[in-house]
């Protein structure tokens, strides 16, 4: 699963929404921060940060990802958990400007990808990824949720009989092939496909990160529902570019962050209205 959240703000131009897409939004005087609509807590510059370029912190991710990201490309996002986190990180190292780098998964979690400071996605820190990446504390921890039709009959007991979509490159797609180990498995390159296939009956059940399945099952207007959940005891982590001189600024601030509060304030705001349920509340289920 990857699993756990902090944010930045930024652009202007046009609204596309192609991967790669780069917007940063204009600054108007040396003393203004654009962060959209976030709050930023804590002293400005009290941490410093060696970016891509002078004054902006530039943020890979992939959109859409609704509560996290709020908006459908880098020209719409204004708010969430995720972005004003890096907000908050951006301020912090007293930046004014955020740019945001939209990437296909497969590329974001390939670690193939570069032009960026920081990475932020609902990423699982595994040891696999520590190989790819440099990863921040936690700053958000996260189960796999198993989401399925409203009608559905799926439960603990018979899930391993039935059709599971995993999204490739998730912590659940492997979790779901070497563990759960269900009749078979479909695996799918974006949530939009993962999702589709589950509304289509295509699969009778999917798994990833329970926020993740939230978000999207709000979205179904009640066709679908998250009926149980796996606990896998991980969290999600702010990327850096393996070896980064940011690595160890980056974990301090995110560290303070969730400290001080400002993690939880931003849960509140942003991830609890979306969710339209305490994730907590779901049930725990074991393998059978």
């Amino acid at each position: 699963m990857k699993m756990s959240s902090n944010i930045a703000r930024k652009f202007f131009c046009s609204t596309l929404t192609l991967a790669g897409f780069v917007l940063s939004f204009p600054v108007h005087s040396s003393d203004s921060f654009a962060f959209g609509s976030c709050k930023t807590t804590g002293k400005a510059n009290s941490i410093s940060l060696a970016t891509l370029e002078k004054d902006t912190l530039t943020v890979a991710t992939v959109l859409p990802n609704p509560g996290w990201w709020n908006g459908t490309s880098p020209a719409t996002i204004d708010s969430g958990f995720e972005y004003c986190l890096a907000a908050n990180i951006a301020y912090r190292a007293g930046l004014h400007h955020v740019k945001i780098k939209n990437m296909a998964w497969d590329q974001y979690i390939s670690g193939t990808a570069t032009g960026y400071d920081v990475a932020m996605s609902s990423t699982t820190i595994t040891d696999a990824r520590k190989r790819i990446f440099d990863f921040s504390q936690p700053y958000f921890s996260s189960n796999l949720g198993v989401a399925t039709k409203a009608s559905s009959d799926v439960s603990a007991a018979n899930i391993r009989t039935k059709r599971v979509g995993t999204l490739q490159g998730n912590v659940g797609a492997d979790w779901v092939a070497h563990t759960l180990k269900p009749k078979s498995v479909g695996v799918y390159q974006s949530q939009t496909d993962m999702f589709t296939a589950l509304v289509a009956g295509q699969v009778d059940a999917v798994i990833t990160d329970t926020t993740l399945a939230l978000s999207q099952v709000k979205a179904s207007n009640g066709t679908l529902h998250v009926v149980g959940q796996y606990s896998l005891d991980q969290g999600y982590g702010v990327i850096t570019p393996r070896g980064s001189a940011n690595t160890d600024s980056v974990n301090r601030v995110v560290g303070d962050l969730v400290s001080d509060g400002t993690v939880r304030q931003l849960s509140t705001t942003y991830l609890q209205p979306m969710f339209g349920v305490d994730p907590s509340a779901i049930p725990v289920w074991s393998i059978k």
